[in-house]
């Protein structure tokens, strides 16, 4: 029996995080907790395409209180410039009291039993982390339906190797399974999933929001996004990354098995997916632009230190005679953009957002 807590949320944010520690978390004090919220795209709270700063801050300062080491961090889908500028339109920098940090400056690679694929890039801190808070948004999802608790761990992987990714699988079966492989590198140990308000539509980026005002939570992944896609409606079996997830024993999606304790309600009249611009040739052809994106170099603010040599996990980055970047060896993790001190190293100004809002808007 799996148990997942829905609480109604006015002004009272924190005490509805302290109340889901309090059921789920074990001691934390001096632990090393990564909490990973949903940071999509440079946009700010309002437009609901993040997880919304009050809630991670909330979770920021119960871990803090608790005498955790917390570091905040995600590897955006569409980073813009640097993760801190993605950060600072989203809200985040200020709500995470000094934990937030760049996640991809050192990654690994790791072994998977993925049919896919051998082995995923992911940031070492993931694997490091002693306690790991999912943070997803409540987000309707063209390809998987909902944006939850399953689908945010994919960003494990950083930069552009997520888009390299959506080449290795064809349908949304298929790139389900994949997620969940992904998922399995660390599972989660606490899912907290932000509903203030709710993305309907086509999303996770372009569709109407509709106020809420619940948070969700459980330690099981599976159960808290089966009762996410209930709260929309739709039936948990109809959704493969909820079914493969369960087949893969990652958690319960039985409504019988699920201790649903709170605020729960169905939300009216939820406007479900509509749009298949994911599925098409054309949008193939836009993840491979996706993929393609090298970080930009700026010679001149670079001061020959070789860190960013050091830490590019596959040697493409050099400094004789000059900066450069082999873009052949060059896997577009965006690592160097992480750790430059300088900042001689950028991902293109909006042109992955650009991309991104074509996929899911079109």
């Amino acid at each position: 029996m799996s148990k997942v807590l829905v609480y109604d949320v006015k002004d009272d944010v924190r005490g509805k995080i302290r109340a889901i520690f309090d059921e789920f978390a074990p001691k934390l004090a001096a632990r090393q907790v990564l909490v990973k919220p949903n940071l999509l795209a440079a946009s700010p709270p309002e437009s609901g395409v993040n997880t919304h700063p009050a809630v991670v801050e909330a979770i920021v300062l119960e871990c803090l209180e608790r005498g955790a080491e917390v570091l905040v961090g995600d590897n955006s889908g569409s980073i813009d410039r640097t993760p801190w500028y993605t950060a600072e339109v989203a809200g985040f920098i200020k709500a995470c009291h000094g934990c937030f940090g760049g996640i991809s400056s050192e990654v690994v690679q790791v072994l998977s039993d993925s049919r896919f694929v051998k082995s995923f890039w992911v940031s070492k801190v993931v694997l490091d982390a002693d306690y790991v808070i999912n943070v997803p948004k409540f987000k309707a999802h063209v390809v998987m339906t909902i944006t939850g608790a399953l689908k945010n761990t994919f960003g494990y992987v950083p930069g552009g190797c997520k888009n390299q990714l959506h080449f290795k699988t064809v349908g949304r079966r298929q790139f389900a399974e994949l997620l969940v492989d992904v998922h399995l590198v660390r599972p989660p140990d606490l899912n907290i999933m932000e509903a203030l308000t709710v993305m309907e539509g086509n999303g996770p980026d372009a569709g109407p929001l509709r106020h809420v005002g619940k948070v969700l939570a459980s330690t099981d992944a599976v159960a808290l996004d089966a009762t996410a896609v209930r709260m929309t409606g739709q039936d948990p079996a109809k959704v493969p990354l909820i079914t493969i997830a369960h087949d893969k024993g990652l958690g319960i999606w039985a409504e019988d098995r699920i201790a649903v304790l709170g605020d729960f309600a169905v939300i009216p009249d939820f406007k479900k997916v509509t749009n298949g611009y994911w599925a098409s040739d054309e949008a193939v052809k836009t993840f491979a632009e996706l993929g393609k994106i090298k970080p930009v170099v700026f010679l001149s603010k670079c001061s020959p230190c070789d860190l960013c040599g050091l830490r590019c996990p596959v040697g493409a980055i050099g400094i004789i005679g000059g900066l450069r970047v082999d873009e052949e060896k060059c896997i577009s993790c965006f690592a160097c953009v992480e750790f430059c001190p300088r900042g001689a190293f950028e991902v293109p100004s909006g042109r992955a957002q650009a991309i991104m809002s074509k996929v899911f808007s079109s």
